[in-house]
């Protein structure tokens, strides 16, 4: 970050090593010559860099050591980069490149008339130490003699010394009230003062005689009284001593040049910061622009109320001219009115009779508008039946015609049809009989899977019914009548207790085959024997 306050002294600064240099340089402006430390390292280094922005002056065991380059030209400094070299080749200074600007208060400056002020002074200087091909003038070893011979300490007493002197000198040729005239401005800025100064008006304000000029002032008294009289002479002074003052900063630039150039300094600009007079002359120059401004506004003042006077006088007259207009523009108004309904009368009256005039006309031609009407109304209404005739007439010839036409049509698409669908319903009735001969066999089979999917659910369903006793014939009849027997004594003992002990019939019947030994099988369903059904089942 770049230090805010000016420069008022010049220096030398040792750093740690080149590699802080545009960090040190940057934060403090007043640095001009740096010397870098040697990097400690356990290990020597056989390189060292140089930063961009600097003139670098390299040492050999202490002793100034030029640099050469590959079309061995030699020159004192060094350019930026990395170098290769033994340890004991290292920088020994770095000289900014940039412009300092370097600024002194000069204090108690006589002028012309023996007024003291006080001039701060800036002064923006480098070092001419670049290549001349590129810049003519400069030189590489204004490096070298600026580090070794002024030093930034030397340059600093010199400059000051220097513009001591210039200053005291300049404000030695000019009064107190030319002093604030004293700065540099731009070569447009001159030009366009100087341009104002030769004018025509200008010529035309300064070179009239005294008669002339009462006589323009009186005919331009409002413009003088609303700008101000004495701002445009002063504008004018101000232009001549900004001129003069332009003139006298480019000489003292050019006689402190002669005298830093053969030490390799260049002083590219003098700038006149700021001009100080004593605070008396400043309150009495303060005070004299206070009267000029006050007198001016007096005179505004005095004719300001002189023209309110006037003002008044000429409304009051405005006043009565309007009232006096307007009575006579009243009366005129009366008589239009009266005129203007006469005239009213004389339109109704004639508006009336063209009224009646247009009624009867307008009834006439109703009347013969109806008549002629009425007359194209029948000869149209004759014309429109005749046509009519005629149309029924053709529509019924025709519609004869068609209708005999689309009977013909429609008996020739009915034989047509009936042919047709007799050859369909024999193509249909054969692949009937031929699909019957093929689904057949296939009929009879699921006719008997569908048979023996109902005797299967059948047979669940007794396997499912646990009050089913299904019993064989061979193999094992005594057991076969062993099972019977139990299931009917069970069913007649469970009877005995809910049927007012009655034995059923089915009950019985099995005891009896069961004793006569023909009962093969006997299938009892139900808890009290209600249904039963005798099946033989062929073991």
């Amino acid at each position: 970050m770049a230090n805010p306050n000016p420069t008022t002294s010049l220096y030398c600064r040792d750093i740690p090593d080149a590699g802080v240099a545009n960090t040190v340089f940057g934060s403090d402006t007043s640095i001009m010559v740096a010397r870098p430390g040697k990097t400690c390292c356990a290990f020597p280094l056989f390189w060292f860099t140089i930063p961009e922005g600097f003139y670098a002056l390299v040492t050999k065991h202490g002793a100034h050591q030029p640099y050469v380059d590959s079309n061995g030209k030699s020159s004192p400094v060094w350019p930026s980069g990395m170098h290769l070299g033994p340890p004991w080749l290292k920088v020994s200074h770095l000289v900014t490149k940039q412009s300092i600007l370097f600024n002194t208060q000069i204090k108690g400056c006589k002028t012309k008339d023996n007024v003291t002020v006080l001039i701060d002074v800036s002064i923006v200087l480098r070092v001419m130490g670049d290549d001349p091909e590129t810049r003519p003038g400069d030189d590489p070893h204004n490096v070298y003699k600026f580090v070794h011979e002024v030093t930034p300490v030397g340059l600093q007493v010199q400059l000051q010394d220097a513009q001591a002197e210039a200053v005291r000198t300049l404000a030695r040729s000019v009064y107190h009230t030319e002093v604030f005239g004293l700065r540099n401005v731009s070569h447009s800025e001159l030009e366009g003062v100087q341009e104002k100064l030769f004018s025509q008006e200008a010529m035309d304000r300064v070179g009239f005689d005294h008669m002339e000029r009462v006589s323009e002032g009186e005919a331009n008294q409002e413009e003088k009284d609303v700008m101000g009289e004495h701002d445009y002479y002063y504008s004018l002074e101000a232009g001549f001593n900004v001129e003069a003052g332009a003139s006298v900063a480019d000489a003292m630039k050019v006689r402190l040049n002669r005298q830093f150039n053969p030490q390799g300094m260049e002083i590219l600009d003098v700038i006149i910061k700021d001009i100080k007079l004593p605070d008396t002359i400043q309150s009495q120059m303060s005070q004299k622009t206070m009267v000029i401004s006050q007198n001016a506004m007096q005179r505004m003042q005095q004719k300001h109320a002189m023209l309110s006077l006037i003002q008044e006088e000429e409304i009051k007259t405005l006043n009565q001219t309007h009232e006096e207009q307007k009575k006579e523009l009243i009366e005129d108004g009366v008589y239009e009115i009266m005129m203007e309904k006469y005239r009213l009368m004389q339109l109704q009256s004639e508006g009336d009779r063209q009224l009646e005039k247009i009624a009867t006309q307008m009834k006439i031609d109703v009347e013969l508008v109806g008549v002629e009407s009425g007359l194209t109304v029948q000869r149209i209404q004759d014309e429109t039946k005749l046509e009519t005739e005629k149309l029924r007439e053709q529509s019924v010839a025709d519609s004869n015609v068609e209708v005999a036409k689309a009977k013909a049509e429609v008996d020739v698409i009915y034989a047509d049809g009936h042919l047709e669908s007799a050859k369909n319903i024999a193509k249909a009735e054969k692949v009937a009989f031929e699909a019957e001969g093929i689904s057949a066999p296939l009929n009879r089979k699921q006719n008997d899977h569908i048979t023996f999917i109902h005797k299967l659910r059948a047979q669940q369903a007794l396997a499912e019914n646990d009050k089913v006793v299904i019993t064989g014939t061979g193999g094992g009849n005594l057991a076969n009548a062993l099972l019977q027997a139990d299931a009917a004594l069970k069913e007649s003992y469970s009877q005995q207790y809910t049927v007012d002990d009655h034995k059923s019939r089915e009950a019985i019947l099995t005891e009896l085959a069961i004793a006569s030994g023909k009962g093969d099988v006997r299938i009892l369903v139900g808890s009290c024997a209600k249904s039963a059904v005798d099946k033989s089942v062929n073991d």
